[in-house]
């Protein structure tokens, strides 16, 4: 029994996905470093990791200006649900001349997943 074959990929689709991407990583502004985060539609189980983590950097890099990113780190707590949007909080821990560091907390239902 042979797999069915893979979707062709073309420059539209591609554009498209591109253009998913970064509608998902676009955060809300709350208040002040608090942003809501939407999941993927149609998602079952659970959010992706992957999509905490990036819309947690997205978050970091909301509050500070002209510096980039130097490492993450991460910890998945527990799982979180796709049908109910992330809020991150983020906490403004140093801002140095060279290098900031920050803390974001992700929360479903009060509780950091």
């Amino acid at each position: 029994m042979s797999s069915p074959a893979p979707p062709k990929i073309t420059p539209e689709m591609s554009l498209e996905a591109q253009a998913a991407l970064i509608e998902r990583l676009d955060l809300e502004e709350i208040d002040q470093d608090l942003y809501r985060g939407y999941n993927e539609p149609n998602r079952t189980g659970r959010i992706f990791g992957g999509q905490v983590a990036a819309q947690s950097l997205m978050a970091a890099g909301r509050t500070v200006s002209d510096m980039l990113a130097h490492s993450l780190h991460g910890y998945f707590l527990r799982a979180g649900d796709p049908t109910t949007p992330v809020i991150y909080h983020v906490d403004r821990i140093r801002d140095g001349r060279s290098f900031v560091t920050r803390r974001v907390v992700a929360k479903q239902r009060g509780k950091a997943i």
